[in-house]
């Protein structure tokens, strides 16, 4: 390689990612050509990107007993007492580590954070979707003659990462909707559209029925009291016009909009709340004082009213010019699917599955159903991510736990704690490996030097079929303050040879209350099938 200030060859290495985003960079010297090539442009950097993926994969293929090594053990074991598996094809075996960015063991970490902030603080109190605009000026001033945004999905990948980041601290920083206790997002790239983020907040005051209508609006505008607003919600939070205007629309299954419009029967002047759902936002009728518009689809005039619009903030409609979808979803029963949605990854590709027995490859069920578009290409690595996954997945696994342990042998407090507490009260140093004392947020009643935060913890669901650690989770859910493994088996001071057989003699095993918690972690994160295998697999054990 040549340093491009001396000129001189240099040892030094780059990686993938690092090279092909140099190549994508606009130069303020020199022509990038690339950047002109359009669908060209558009194949070189899926590619490339998938070029920088697959070289990542590998490497976990060809380490996989250096990364993660506890989890593959246990993960083994666990499929050994399934019972249908070859020990043969054990070796064989390929898993795909949460360290990877975008695998469904990542995903599913991510949906498991989201519950415990449930669990915590109750419901979310906005869902908001986010998309990129692809007639932004910021956008615009930035193409070269003749292009269109969809053309530089380079530079839409970064004033969407910009307008997020504003997004994100308009809610965060300047509490537009009041003060904010936590939050979480995703961003998504789909095979079709623009990419986009889902957010979740969670507000210390919670919004209360009467409020809803100040901050979220079903309707259409006046044109003459707010032109800008107007003119914002009629070019983008607009649904369709599709059914029979659009049979053809992205959003039509069976001769239905999967999405429910128009709002048939759901022109109401006053917004509903209920228990197992969204509310009925307020959309009057025209007769009852609400607008309507026309827009042309298919070159025919239609008329559009309350019916047809998203559901949207008009502040930040105003303020950032874009689909910004903002629901409130502190009514919703089924709160798991909207976490199981925002951290459902982008769109995958849809294969068969014959009936052949082969050993178990995520790496290879990973890449099968891969699906990278160019605009997933240029957002989610090749600019923004820095992730390293090697650095990652080599740090060791279970030290926190450890050093709970440490932290119990030497500290009064801690030894008053469960293992999900520590972070309440203690921060980890991944330096050193050990906890420290939090920060100085709230003093601890009774304890001089010690204060409490709002950091939430929360312990690894674990499947029965993986024994062991089924139960040492149980122990660790149940017993405060253990100095070591050995500890946490010792009953009326025997030491007992097996995790089961120290929950038994603890009395944890006298009905079905650990199954009972067990189906109740698993409903929190695991999907309705996963959930009968594990009643089944209860009712065996």
């Amino acid at each position: 390689m040549i340093n491009p200030q001396t000129r001189e060859r240099t040892n030094k290495k780059v990686s993938a990612m690092n090279y092909y985003s140099y190549r994508l960079m606009i130069c303020q010297n020199a022509e990038n050509h690339i950047l002109k090539c359009r669908q060209l442009f558009h194949q070189y950097i899926v590619d490339m990107y998938a070029k920088i993926e697959t070289e990542r994969l590998l490497y976990i293929r060809l380490n996989q007993t250096e990364l993660r090594s506890e989890q593959y053990i246990h993960l083994r074991d666990a499929i050994v007492n399934d019972g249908n598996v070859n020990p043969n094809e054990l070796r064989r075996m390929a898993i795909l580590p949460s360290t990877f960015t975008g695998s469904l063991r990542h995903m599913h970490e991510y949906a498991q954070d989201a519950m415990t902030y449930v669990r915590a603080y109750g419901r979310p109190d906005l869902f908001v979707t986010f998309t990129c605009n692809p007639t932004w000026n910021e956008i615009k001033e930035l193409l070269l003659v003749g292009q269109s945004s969809s053309d530089r999905h380079d530079i839409t990948a970064r004033v969407f990462k910009q307008k997020l980041k504003c997004l994100m601290d308009f809610i965060i920083k300047h509490h537009v909707f009041g003060e904010t206790r936590c939050w979480m997002y995703s961003i998504e790239w789909q095979n079709r559209g623009l990419p986009h983020a889902h957010i979740l907040v969670w507000l210390i005051n919670k919004i209360m029925s009467d409020q809803i209508d100040q901050i979220i609006s079903a309707e259409i505008p006046d044109k003459y009291i707010d032109p800008n607003l107007f003119d914002v919600v009629t070019k983008n939070m607009i649904h369709g016009p599709c059914g029979a205007f659009n049979n053809n629309s992205s959003c039509m299954s069976d001769g239905k909009c999967t999405k429910r419009y128009p709002r048939e029967r759901k022109l109401v002047s006053d917004t509903i709340t209920g228990n197992d759902g969204y509310p009925l936002y307020r959309r009057r009728s025209v007769e009852d004082g609400g607008k309507s518009v026309v827009l042309k689809v298919r070159n025919i005039d239609i008329e559009v009213d309350n019916r047809w619009i998203v559901p949207y903030s008009p502040l930040l409609s105003k303020t950032f010019k874009a689909h910004i979808n903002v629901e409130y979803c502190n009514s919703v029963k089924s709160i798991k699917y909207i976490y199981k949605y925002v951290n459902k990854g982008s769109d995958m590709a849809v294969f068969g599955v014959g009936n052949v027995a082969a050993p178990l490859d995520e790496i290879n069920q990973y890449q099968l159903g891969r699906y990278i578009s160019s605009n997933e290409a240029n957002g989610q690595r090749v600019y923004f991510t820095a992730d390293n996954v090697r650095a990652r997945a080599l740090v060791p696994p279970a030290t926190t736990l450890t050093a709970f342990y440490s932290l119990c042998q030497d500290d009064l407090f801690a030894k008053t704690l469960l293992y999900s507490e520590v972070p309440k009260f203690y921060t980890w140093n991944a330096s050193t490996k050990s906890f420290n004392v939090a920060n100085k947020v709230k003093a601890v009643e009774g304890h001089t030097n010690l204060y409490s935060s709002d950091a939430l913890g929360r312990l690894y669901t674990v499947h029965p079929n993986n024994t062991e650690c089924f139960y040492l989770r149980l122990l660790l859910i149940n017993i405060r303050g253990p100095i070591s493994f050995q500890d946490l088996r010792t009953v009326n001071g025997q030491l007992c040879a097996t995790y089961p057989q120290a929950c038994q003699e603890l009395n944890l095993l006298e009905n079905d209350a650990h199954w009972d918690t067990a189906l109740a972690d698993a409903s929190n994160t695991a999907r309705p099938q996963q959930i009968r295998t594990l009643f089944a697999i209860i009712l065996t054990t």
